[in-house]
């Protein structure tokens, strides 16, 4: 009796130890992200927000990175995702971006199933797009 309350109690400790496992920002990364909204660009009578199926995606696996337009693959490469904590448009970037390595960085937010991409700041003619994970 008692070493099956021994292995039982290893297994439910095994058991809670795994699902505490926090995911790693790969994972959170990793799939297909389509644009939804961009906000700083307003152009009167153009609606910023995007339907599902429009076609512009951002795709992430591992370190490579793809980007569609309307469907088509415009880009693609490597890039590396750094841990920040920066404000911008009233927003908290929680990452930066570097793509193919150029010393430019590009702010995030990522947040569950939202991917927001600050590009500049609104005020200086940046905008903020919008991704949702599909």
């Amino acid at each position: 009796m008692k070493n099956i309350l021994k292995q039982a109690s290893v297994i439910m400790l095994f058991l809670t130890v795994i699902s505490c496992q926090k995911k790693s920002v790969s994972d959170e990364l990793n799939g297909s992200w389509e644009l939804r909204h961009i906000e700083g660009i307003q152009v009167a009578r153009v609606d910023p927000n995007f339907k599902p199926g429009n076609g512009t995606l951002l795709k992430f696996e591992g370190q490579k990175y793809e980007r569609y337009y309307e469907g088509k693959k415009e880009e693609d490469g490597i890039f590396s995702i750094t841990p920040e904590d920066t404000v911008i448009n009233n927003s908290k970037a929680n990452y930066s971006f570097t793509f193919n390595n150029n010393k430019e960085k590009i702010y995030v937010l990522l947040e569950g199933n939202k991917l927001v991409i600050f590009n500049g700041i609104i005020a200086a003619d940046g905008t903020e797009s919008t991704y949702e994970k599909l």
